[in-house]
């Protein structure tokens, strides 16, 4: 039987190094801190390896047909959708930006309200509902149920 090594097989061995690498270097890590990389190596490492298995069994056999039908809208004008594209890339930057200054805790809320005012358009109540909503999420969620702060933003950090 002749085997051939098809680009999802190099694809899944790279998954597979990298989630392997991911499981080792946090074998001496504490409990809470391997957690995370345990609980998402653990079915990436055994995914990749039976890919790699599925890809070595069938080597000729591709696969039909897509996962997802992706196709571009027609009734969109391309001049639109460059400007939502760019919007969306633009408040994404911008949130990313907001993280690094003030910090993931202060920029969430911050995010949602600035989003829901400008870009949504929102009343003042549902804005500051689920500002609110995000803030308390956030705070109780990571710091006083996780014990996992975040790091504090730059501004902040500076400040001191």
């Amino acid at each position: 039987m002749k085997t051939s090594f098809s680009l999802r097989f190099f694809f899944s061995l790279a998954v597979a190094i990298a989630a392997g690498y991911a499981l080792y270097a946090s074998l001496h890590w504490p409990f809470r801190t391997a957690l995370f990389p345990r609980v998402i190596g653990v079915p990436l490492l055994v995914l990749s390896a039976v890919e790699m298995l599925l890809c070595l069994a069938a080597p000729g056999r591709e696969r039909k047909g897509h996962a997802v039908d992706f196709e571009m809208t027609t009734d969109v004008e391309p001049l639109v959708a460059r400007k939502r594209t760019l919007a969306i890339f633009s408040w994404t930057l911008g949130f990313l930006l907001l993280i690094l200054l003030s910090g993931f805790t202060l920029a969430v809320p911050l995010f949602v309200f600035l989003y829901l005012k400008v870009a949504g358009k929102e009343g003042w109540r549902l804005t500051l509902l689920l500002t609110v909503v995000s803030w308390i999420f956030m705070e109780g969620l990571f710091t006083w149920l996780l014990h996992l702060p975040f790091p504090e933003g730059w501004i902040f950090s500076l400040w001191r």
